[in-house]
């Protein structure tokens, strides 16, 4: 489990390589949970994040 400082909570490392995916553009939006698009600046937030590039 990570602490994933888009949601503000721990997800497990699936989620969270779902959500840098889509952030790089390697998957559609779709593949996200509402909650996740729904946050201003979630890209920008991901991309800062110390698990981005892991």
């Amino acid at each position: 489990m990570i602490k994933c400082p888009i949601l503000n909570h721990e997800i497990d490392i699936g989620e969270c390589v779902t959500i840098v995916d889509v952030c790089d553009g390697c998957l559609k939006e779709s593949a996200l949970t509402d909650n996740i698009t729904e946050v201003e600046n979630w890209k920008e937030i991901c991309r800062a994040c110390q698990y981005h590039e892991n």
